[in-house]
C-alpha cells in the first residue's frame, strides 16, 4: 500500500474513446479511467462509437476498444476514425494470449488499474505510426 502510495498509477487529462460491449466491463474501465483524470466517452458497440466521434472526434485522442466486437473488430473501427483523425492513438483490449503476442498495441484482459493506467498512458505518450495503404486488411 505505501509502494502505491509513492508511485501513483500515470493518469491524464486526454479525451479517451471506449468502446466495450459488456456493460460491466465498461462500467469498470470507465470509472477507474475517469479516476485517472481521463475524460470518458463510453460506447456499447461500434456504430455507437462512430456516432460519438462525429460529435467529438476533433477532441479524442486515444480510442481503446475491445478487440473482438459484434459486427466489427476494433481494428476496423480504428482504422476508420483514424482516416478521420490521424493523430488518435489506439489501444485494444484482448484475452491475454492475443495481447502478448502483439505489444504494445494490446491490453490484456482482465487488468488492474494500475496495468491500466500504463497501457494507456503508454498508448498516449508512443508515436502515431500508420500503414501508408491497406489492402484486404493487411499493410502494405
Amino acid at each position: 500500500m505505501a509502494a502505491a502510495a509513492r508511485n501513483p498509477a500515470p493518469g491524464g487529462t486526454e479525451t479517451i474513446l471506449l468502446v466495450q460491449p459488456e456493460p460491466e466491463s465498461r462500467t469498470l474501465a470507465a470509472f477507474m479511467l475517469v479516476r485517472l483524470g481521463y475524460t470518458v466517452l463510453e460506447a456499447r458497440s461500434a456504430m455507437d462509437a462512430l456516432k460519438l466521434f462525429e460529435d467529438r472526434g476533433a477532441t479524442v485522442d486515444l480510442l481503446l476498444a475491445e478487440m473482438r466486437m459484434p459486427r466489427c473488430y476494433g481494428q476496423e473501427l480504428a482504422w476508420s476514425l483514424a482516416a478521420r483523425n490521424p493523430a488518435l492513438r489506439v489501444l485494444f483490449m484482448a484475452d491475454p494470449e492475443r495481447a502478448m503476442r502483439r505489444r504494445p498495441a494490446f491490453l490484456p484482459r482482465p487488468f488492474t488499474m494500475r496495468t491500466l493506467a500504463k497501457g494507456v498512458r503508454d498508448a498516449l505518450d508512443r508515436p502515431v505510426r500508420r500503414p501508408k495503404t491497406m489492402t484486404a486488411g493487411t499493410a502494405v
